[in-house]
Parts: structure tokens; sequence; C-alpha cells
């Protein structure tokens, strides 16, 4: 189980989260919704450790807060799907899937190869040779190999055509069969209401509703929330324009940047 609780986060004095807070099951999915600039995937960064932040991040009912970033993978078995796919473009397919993971180089990529078919053919070329639908499968398949309990996926439809969306979202389904925990950042609404429990909306870098999946009408409320100028909006959630004076006013009253998140230098 991932707990997330009043998580803030900056990037050098600049305040990026004010106050998240949600809770990921074992064997669930909790899709971090909202536009662009809300703090989707800056949550995720701070829940691995990769920028200043302060709050509770609990993996299995143990706190991970001051725990470097390789940690938090290794000892809670976490693998993550950046955005953008994250792939080395010089090497192939196959490299690509085990790169960084001696077991996948020892066994095989067969795992992968099953879950996605068509890499089979391709497993010697280079990983830039594929399409973008393709790379996000190598993408995927490398952290299936690494036989996670979570994984955390950072928009993975983007600058996908809809019907490579449409096959990837197949596959994510499949995943989470498997029983895997699944923390997914994603954009749209509907492609994650597909295959989410739960939606958490994030506005301004807080939290500002937590939904059930399911129910149609908090979902539709939850939208209207969502890109309306004027949702409702929680009380902790600051506007953009409060969010830059709150952060320079504390900088004119002296007040100290947080220290740097374990294993980081604080730069972004």
């Amino acid at each position: 189980m991932l707990e997330v609780e009043h998580l803030r986060a900056w990037y050098g004095h600049t305040q990026a989260l004010f106050d998240v807070s949600f809770s990921l099951p074992t064997g669930g999915c909790v899709a971090l919704v909202g536009t662009n600039g809300a703090g989707k995937t800056t949550t995720l960064r701070a829940v691995l450790g990769l920028v200043r932040s302060q709050g509770s991040v609990r993996i299995d009912g143990q706190e991970v807060s001051g725990k470097q970033t390789h940690r938090r993978i290794q000892d809670h078995g976490v693998a993550v799907v950046h955005e953008g796919r994250g792939l080395l473009k010089d090497l192939t397919v196959r490299e690509n899937l085990v790169v960084g993971n001696k077991a996948a180089a020892r066994s095989g990529v067969s795992a992968a190869v099953d879950l996605f078919p068509a890499l089979k053919d391709r497993l010697s070329e280079r990983v830039s040779n594929l399409s973008g639908g393709q790379q996000q499968m190598v993408a995927l398949g490398r952290a299936v190999l690494r036989q996670p309990q979570y994984v955390l996926l950072d928009e993975p439809s983007l600058g996908l055509a809809p019907s490579v969306v449409d096959e990837i979202y197949r596959y994510l389904a499949v995943l989470r069969e498997t029983g895997l925990t699944m923390l997914l950042v994603e954009q749209s609404v509907p492609r994650a209401t597909s295959i989410a429990d739960r939606l958490c909306l994030l506005r301004t870098g807080a939290t500002a509703l937590d939904v059930d999946a399911s129910d149609p009408a908090a979902v539709e409320h939850l939208m209207a929330t969502a890109f309306s100028a004027e949702g409702a909006a929680p009380a902790t959630a600051p506007t953009a324009a409060s969010a830059t004076t709150a952060t320079t006013t504390a900088q004119r009253s002296g007040a100290q940047p947080l220290p740097t998140a374990p294993g980081t230098d604080g730069s972004s």
C-alpha cells in the first residue's frame, strides 16, 4: 500500500506542491488527473524522492521520506515508466529491456515479449527505429521485467495516436490483472477512468477531489471541477498568483528552503 499525506514539494525556491494526499491500496490503481501544471508529475517525483519535499510517503506501512531514491525503488519493488519513455536511442530493443537489470539480462526477455508480441521480431533493432507506440511497449516491458510490486506511470499516452493509446491501455489492463499496484498520471479523465479504481484530481499543486472511478456522477463532477476556471478547489489549493505571492513573501521574510531531497542535489 502506498500512502501519501500532506505532500509538499519545491524546485529550488519555487513551491510546486502545497498539499497532496491520496491512498493506493495493494493491487489497486489510482490515477492522478488534472490540467497541465497541476502537479501530477511533480507528485510522482516527490514520491520517488527526486525533488525537495515535505510530508509523509509510506510504502507498505514504512515511512520512506528519508530514503534515497534507489532505496525506495529497490526495497519496495517500484518500477517507473517516465514521461517521454526514457529509452536509450542508440541501444537495441533487447538492450533497452534489460539495461540495469542483471536478472533479466541472464534470464531473457520472454515476459516482455509475451505481453508485447509486436516486439518479438524487433529485439535486435535500434529502439529509435520503432514507432512511438512500440517504444512505449519497450518502456512498459522494461518495467515488467523488473517484476515490481508497484508501477508508476507518467503520461503513457503522451504523443500517441488514439488507436495506439487504446492498445497501450489494453496492455495496462492486462498488467492490472496480474495484481500490480499502479499509480498513473493521465491528463485524460476518460482514459484514466477506464483503468483506475480512484481518480485524484490535482489543482495548483493540491488535492482537490478524490473520487470513485466507477461513480459516473462523481467523475462528471470531477471533470467539471478540473476544467472550470472557478472549479471547487480546496482552501489549501492556492491560485497561481497567490502561490507566487506566498513564495515571494517567504523569501523576503528570510524563510529557508527545505533540505535537499535524499540522493539529489536539489536542482531540476
